[in-house]
């Protein structure tokens, strides 16, 4: 945001509100055929919209007008009835122009005293008739590939036509960025370009990923994105580019990703509009993520990312809740040794987990009372059975309180798995292993660490696959 710097000399009068004149932006809309009484005014910001201002129009000349001040610059859109009709760019805090048109024909719009709208506008008419292109292109090359199974003779083609439609807008972007350096939009288009490696650096090499291509680009990714000028992250095409170095460029290991999102956190000026973005998408990805080791992430983000006295832009009792979730996760933590477990099974035999010699253990947390996991539990059992031929074996846990009922109640399924509960009811294991949300399943690697945890019964199958190999 800039800074207006005024210097009141002797016999000048100086105010407040003449301050606050300087910061105000002044949009003057006439949108020809517009009938509604009012419009929405709003704001994209890190691929989110916000709403500013909900502005009244005169219906007989479609006229409105926004007149804000503080206005952060970025990308605007004006919406009627829930339909977004179009998008302007406010560069400055003191922006004045008007934009008129006819709502029959939204891609004419005209722009005054705005050069860089101007530029914006020629820039999305272009665009928006190459994307038309393309969608008419996907629509066809989708009844095509019904209609001929995919046949690539006929397929191919049409294929190449839209990748030669992307080509163009990608041109169209250079182009622009090459045309209008210093406007706001084409700072933003420059923002999210990955770089160019040099030529000698290919990305392929002999059929695979060339890892020098990878190592270049996670150096150089953010290049041309300024992490001081905030008003780049007001747009909607920001999250998307920030994925795509974590997608792409980023091995899919706890330690590479916490490795990865430190070194950008950073490049960022701390609690900083960026800053403040990152952090909420990593919490976002990992708090409720259940891909292997998302648990870590979590907890390394509280533990240094969401402290109660370092965060001020997120309130008190999330910052609670987001610790209060940590320490719950940090008993069984992938990667960590599973929580002791030493309990009877029907005959009164004593269960150790740790003393169960094999190369993968699978604990399945579950209650006869839970119809869920009366419906899913021959299922689990089943891929056991097919499974236990590579050593795997497996614990099931009830956690019903009534034991007498879960031993009349084991002895009628004669399942050959280790079947064990709590004679006490007291289940002091639920809090350890997390057990909400019947059935709960974990593999464990055979010296006990915890692999896999909360499997969903329907990916146990593919789950093992992974690690039976």
């Amino acid at each position: 945001m800039r800074n207006v710097f005024l210097w009141c000399l002797p016999g000048l009068f100086c105010s407040s509100s003449f301050l606050l004149a300087q910061q105000t932006a002044r949009v003057d809309f006439r949108l020809r055929g517009l009938q509604g009484a009012s419009v929405q005014i709003g704001l994209y910001s890190a691929g989110n919209t916000y709403r500013i201002d909900s502005v009244a129009v005169d219906t007989n000349a479609g006229a409105f007008s926004l007149s804000r001040s503080n206005l952060q610059p970025g990308l605007y859109f004006v919406a009627a009835n829930r339909n977004r009709l179009f998008d302007f760019m406010l560069t400055s805090l003191a922006d004045s122009f008007s934009i008129s048109g006819d709502l029959s024909d939204l891609t004419a719009l005209q722009v005054e005293n705005s050069p860089e709208n101007e530029a914006y506008f020629r820039f999305e008419r272009q665009r928006q008739s190459v994307e038309a292109k393309i969608i008419a292109r996907q629509s066809m090359l989708e009844m095509v590939s019904q209609a001929t199974n995919n046949d690539p003779k006929v397929v191919e083609p049409i294929e190449k036509e839209i990748d030669a439609y992307y080509g163009s807008i990608d041109s169209m972007a250079r182009a622009f960025i090459l045309q209008y350096p210093g406007h706001l939009y084409a700072r933003m288009l420059q923002s999210v370009r990955p770089p160019n490696p040099p030529k000698n650096i290919k990305s392929v090499l002999n059929g695979k990923v060339n890892p020098v291509y990878q190592r270049w680009m996670r150096s150089h990714y953010w290049d041309y994105t300024d992490f001081r000028d905030e008003s780049l992250l007001n747009n909607q095409f920001w999250p998307v580019f920030f994925d795509n170095y974590f997608d792409r460029f980023v091995v899919p290991t706890p330690d590479s990703i916490i490795a990865a999102l430190d070194e950008v956190l950073t490049k960022m000026p701390k609690n900083g509009a960026f800053y403040r973005f990152s952090v909420l998408r990593f919490m976002q990805n990992f708090e409720q993520s259940d891909a292997p080791g998302a648990d870590i992430i979590f907890v390394h983000l509280v533990d240094n990312y969401l402290k109660i006295n370092q965060t001020p832009w997120l309130d008190i009792a999330t910052l609670s809740r987001l610790e209060y979730k940590a320490n719950v996760f940090r008993p069984v933590l992938t990667g960590k040794v599973a929580p002791a477990l030493k309990l009877p099974d029907e005959t009164g035999w004593i269960v150790q987990l740790d003393t169960i010699a094999a190369p993968l253990t699978m604990l399945i947390f579950y209650s006869p009372l839970c119809s869920h996991c009366m419906e899913v539990m021959p299922d689990i059992y089943q891929t056991w059975l097919d499974a236990r031929v590579f050593g795997l074996q497996a614990v099931a846990v009830s956690t019903d309180n009534q034991y007498r009922n879960w031993q009349q109640f084991i002895r009628q399924q004669n399942w050959e798995w280790h079947d064990v509960a709590d004679p006490q009811g007291e289940n002091t294991f639920e809090k350890q292993y997390l057990t909400n949300n019947l059935p709960v399943i974990y593999l464990l690697d055979k010296n006990k660490r915890i692999l896999r945890k909360r499997i969903k019964p329907e990916a146990l199958r593919d789950v093992l696959k992974i690690y039976l190999k």
